[in-house]
């Protein structure tokens, strides 16, 4: 039975479906990819020839004073409204396919504190950062990708990685971006998958923080990680590589990993602290009003929670307090 005019068809869930069933597979026309971009062919040559489709400024610098921990200064290349519906509707697209188990980064019902899980029983664990993963992720990779992997026609291929790139490299703020940069180094994620079972060891990626982990990690890991990386056309930053050994808290994606169990770090319950002083007027507010500081530690606690569930009664208490406080009295 076909369905009725305004009836909408069911979507296709997300991790679920292969390769070949992605509407982006073996697009052959440019009419074609401007339907599935929903968009006209006007509008599809709009974007292509377009030399202002990116807003580009910095963040600067600065210190969260309630951890003090400093945000370095980075660039970001956003896409305006019309490109950045299009990047939203190859996302939504690419959702859809099917994803390895290690993958924990950008994928429906993984997060940053389900990668750490995978690795809280291991003994050792060790942790790598790929170096400007996003201004690595070239456009002749993305190119690849298209044509390689998604057999786009090269003409295909091209006008997809002109959409999806800024000045030749995976633009800092798009929503496709963790996506995406995936799908362009998925080989070498594979390989490093590859190398982690060889050693008997578990693999996880979230975008471009790397974890291995198990009974030992070899010392030869970390210069066979450097090759894979290197082969593709990527870096490892030294300076971000760490060995936990047996015994000492792992520090995965901004998780703490200790005896077999998951903690908040130490930063993060000394700055709920802080807020919580500041809202009973015992410290230093730096500015913030007192709703805004409620609505920062129910964000806190909330965010606790879902790393240790002791922190659960607390965290519908803080949100509730949040709330009673953004009502207007009558």
């Amino acid at each position: 039975m076909q369905p009725k005019k305004n009836e909408k068809t069911k979507r296709k869930p997300d991790n679920q479906i292969p390769i070949n069933q992605c509407r982006l597979y073996k697009v052959t026309s440019p009419k074609r990819l401007a339907e599935i971009l929903n968009l006209d062919m006007a509008g599809l040559l709009e974007l292509l020839n377009c030399s202002t489709n990116y807003r580009f400024f910095d963040i600067p610098l600065s210190i969260n004073p309630f951890t003090g921990k400093s945000r370095k200064k980075r660039s970001v290349q956003e896409p305006k409204q019309k490109l950045r519906r299009v990047h939203k509707r190859i996302l939504l697209l690419l959702r859809r396919m099917s994803y390895p188990d290690y993958v924990q980064g950008a994928v429906k019902h993984r997060s940053y504190q389900t990668n750490a899980e995978v690795h809280k029983e291991s003994r050792e664990t060790a942790t790598f950062d790929i170096k400007d993963f996003y201004g690595s992720t070239k456009y002749h990779l993305v190119h690849d990708f298209f044509l390689r992997v998604m057999g786009c026609p090269t003409d295909i291929a091209g006008q997809l990685a002109n959409l999806t790139t800024c000045n030749g490299a995976m633009p800092t703020g798009s929503p496709l971006s963790p996506l995406l940069s995936f799908w362009v180094a998925k080989k070498m994620f594979d390989e490093c998958n590859t190398l982690a079972e060889s050693h008997k060891l578990k693999f996880t990626c979230y975008v471009d923080d790397l974890t291995f982990s198990g009974n030992h990690i070899p010392r030869i890991l970390k210069s066979k990680i450097k090759i894979i990386a290197s082969r593709y056309g990527y870096k490892i930053a030294d300076h971000k590589s760490r060995h936990f050994r047996f015994g000492h808290p792992a520090h995965i994606t901004g998780v703490i990993s200790l005896n077999k169990k998951l903690h908040v770090p130490f930063s993060r319950l000394m700055a709920v602290r802080k807020v919580t002083d500041a809202i009973d007027g015992n410290s230093d507010t730096f500015g913030f009003t007192k709703n805004e500081l409620k609505k920062k530690l129910a964000g806190m606690v909330s965010e606790a929670a879902t790393i240790d569930n002791r922190f659960g009664k607390w965290a519908i208490y803080t949100q509730n307090e949040a709330s009673d406080s953004s009502t207007p009295s009558e």
